[in-house]
């Protein structure tokens, strides 16, 4: 297997004020999959030279604070930190469910990387996310919650954490920049 060097692992700790946020750009010049995900890469149009990117087919471009000189590995890693997805991709393969058992109206139970926290689920589309040393937090997925109860579960708690971008920060980043290095390239023409 083929080692990368530690420089492609390395996190930015200060970002651009621009970086994720929409912007405008040129026609894309390429085409990233990031597994199933596909994304349109374009030069920003602004003062500053750096480069944009949305969903294919999409609409609205997003600034990144990169250009093709930092490398399309990071390039793509911080596409997958921005894509609202990818977040829940994350959870979706490290929320560990403590047990399978629960009767409907019990505390579904996680470990997340060291962290558990419980979801109670309500007919009504509702929920309680709770972690330990905090104080509930009701989420309310309304009529488009999902029948699923783990991706209720996990929906619930991204919106119960919607201002705590940092949950499982570290974690999210470094899964983000492996999920990266499966990256693949093609120019658009």
């Amino acid at each position: 297997m083929r080692s990368l060097p530690d420089s492609v692992f390395e996190t930015d700790s200060t970002r651009a004020a621009f970086h994720g946020r929409s912007c405008n750009a040129g026609p894309a010049f390429a085409r990233l999959s990031i597994g199933s995900a596909s994304y349109e890469v374009a030069d920003a149009l602004s003062e500053t030279a750096h480069l944009a990117f949305r969903a294919t087919g999409g609409h609205i471009w997003t600034a990144l604070d990169r250009t093709i000189a930092d490398g399309w590995i990071k390039i793509a890693a911080d596409i997958v930190l921005i894509d609202p997805d990818s977040r829940y991709q994350f959870l979706h393969t490290h929320a560990v469910r403590q047990s399978q058992d629960e009767p409907s109206g019990a505390a579904l139970e996680f470990l997340t990387l060291g962290t558990s926290w419980q979801v109670v689920l309500q007919d009504n589309g509702s929920t309680e996310v709770r972690f330990a040393n905090e104080a509930p937090v009701m989420v309310n997925l309304g009529p488009k919650a999902p029948a699923g109860r783990r991706e209720r579960a996990i929906l619930s708690l991204l919106d119960a954490k919607r201002d705590a971008p940092d949950l499982f920060g570290d974690e999210f980043a470094q899964w983000a920049q492996r999920i990266a290095t499966g990256v693949s390239i093609a120019p658009v023409m």
